[in-house]
């Protein structure tokens, strides 16, 4: 993810209902960590959609715990 979209991408998800919590992992690089609850799995999904027709990123990594 681009760094200027980071304000924009971090907005969208929080004010989407408070399912989500989006966290930098580090200061330098445009890398974010999204918890979200397991009940919204499923909208998550699709809010990341929608938001990749306006902003470029890519998901690393998906952990279900």
């Amino acid at each position: 993810m681009d760094k200027k979209d980071i304000m924009f991408f971090c907005a969208l998800l929080e004010s989407a209902e408070r399912f989500a919590i989006v966290r930098t992992i580090d200061a330098v690089k445009p890398v974010l960590e999204i918890i979200g609850a397991p009940d919204y799995e499923k909208e998550m999904d699709e809010l990341l959609g929608l938001i990749k027709n306006n902003i470029h990123f890519e998901v690393l990594e998906v952990k279900n715990e």
